[in-house]
């Protein structure tokens, strides 16, 4: 708590110096392990190339942001991606603090998508032999 409080000061006073961009703070959490930092995961503005990693206590900080709305993106591997909308203004910090919870599949996804890979191999494998028929 430290920390981001430490960082949002630290935002505040460089807005004294640049007034025509905001910027977004937040902190990304992990759902499964009672909402511990989430280290190394991506946020992303949507549309754009702007992509920020959080650090070892789960924070990220983007800055530079034209005053308006935007879509946040935030994934990890084996997480749920989730997407936030907010409101960034030169005026104040858009804060966040999102919880990320872990990506599950069905038992009939895998078995589906064992079933597409062995008929693709099956395939490959045909294509093979046709192949080295005609050489």
């Amino acid at each position: 708590m430290k920390q981001l409080l430490t960082l949002v000061l630290l935002v505040l006073s460089t807005l004294t110096f640049a007034q025509s961009t905001g910027l977004v703070v937040g902190t990304i959490l992990d759902k499964e392990l009672d909402n511990t930092p989430l280290a190394f995961a991506n946020v992303q503005v949507k549309g754009t190339d702007i992509v920020s990693t959080t650090d070892l206590s789960g924070l990220f900080l983007i800055e530079n942001l034209e005053d308006g709305d935007y879509t946040l993106t935030c994934n990890f591997a084996g997480y749920e991606a989730k997407e936030l909308s907010i409101t960034v203004s030169s005026e104040k910090p858009a804060e966040v603090k999102l919880a990320l919870g872990a990506q599950t599949f069905s038992l009939s996804t895998l078995a589906l998508n064992e079933n597409t890979q062995a008929k693709n191999e099956k395939t490959v494998s045909e294509a093979n032999k046709v192949e080295a028929t005609q050489l």
